[in-house]
């Protein structure tokens, strides 16, 4: 990974940074085949913004398979999608599945043993030939936050700016603690305590405005059907229902024209706010539960 370099001048005001350089990444992970052979699997990336480009290496040298891919990484939706595309070089391996050249879209979920990068290889010979399915899963926590990592990189990065005085300790304990924002999608879920006897949700589009349309059930009921999501917040005022638990549930009605369907949210309990990005594919839904603390 290229290393970054600042130059800090104490003089004059403004800045000026050279241009973005392109990313490499290592992914190490498994290719699991239906036919309940496990191979290793690895990718090497260099992407620029969303688009990405490099190899794979299927099995173990020296009779490991090296294909050029060219795909598409989403780091805010932490997805990623790619496509083999031209053998470099291959060597005999005598397995029981078919393989082919490997398209998939992995997502970054939750299983059985923690967070990972996995999805489902959905590839065909050019003929029209089924290959055989099965499953890319990266789980190497650190290899993942670097994929995911929105830093820039730059060769040279030159800031000009005048000194800041130091903030007192008054003045950092006035200062509020930014809001994290939470992802759910099908099978994340999260739980909150609530404190308040009302649920304040505000909703709307916070990426492009594509047409997303989301309908919401408060404890299975209807509370919000086929809406539109736009800039404009719009605001549901829900009160908790006893000392239960207490769900909220995002449905995708579509994927609008740039997918996944996204919806942020706001849920306000008293002076307590949760900033919430729910994300699905059309018919999968979000799940959210509220517990009433006494």
């Amino acid at each position: 990974m290229k290393a970054v370099f600042f130059l800090l001048l104490g003089i004059g005001a403004g800045w000026l940074k050279a241009g973005a350089q392109a990313k490499s990444t290592t992914l190490t992970g498994t290719m699991v085949m239906k036919t309940g052979e496990v191979f290793p699997y690895k990718l090497v990336l260099t992407d620029s913004g969303s688009v990405v480009k490099g190899y794979s290496i299927t099995y173990k040298e020296p009779n490991e398979t090296k294909t050029t891919i060219r795909g598409t990484l989403d780091r805010h939706m932490r997805t990623l999608s790619f496509k083999e595309r031209d053998i470099v070089h291959s060597h005999t391996v005598r397995t029981k599945a078919y393989m082919c050249l490997v398209q998939a879209n992995l997502e970054y979920v939750q299983d059985g043993h923690g967070k990972a990068l996995k999805g489902a290889i959905t590839s065909r010979e050019a003929d029209n030939t089924s290959c055989t399915a099965g499953e890319i899963i990266f789980n190497d926590d650190k290899e993942l936050q670097a994929l995911f990592s929105s830093r820039e990189q730059f060769d040279t990065v030159i800031t000009m700016k005048k000194k800041v005085k130091e903030q007192s300790v008054a003045e950092q304990s006035m200062t509020p603690e930014p809001i994290v924002e939470e992802k759910v999608t099908a099978g994340v879920e999260k739980l909150y305590e609530w404190h308040s006897d009302t649920v304040v949700i505000d909703v709307w589009d916070g990426g492009t405005v594509d047409e997303d349309r989301i309908s919401i059930q408060y404890n299975g009921k209807p509370v919000l059907s086929g809406y539109s999501l736009v800039k404009a917040k719009k605001q549901l005022r829900i009160p908790v229902a006893g000392w239960d638990i207490n769900t909220i549930l995002i449905m995708a009605e579509n994927e609008g024209f740039d997918p996944p369907n996204t919806a942020s949210m706001m849920l306000t309990d008293g002076s307590i706010k949760y900033s919430i990005l729910a994300y699905n594919k059309k018919g999968n839904a979000s799940l959210i539960k509220i517990k009433r603390i006494k």
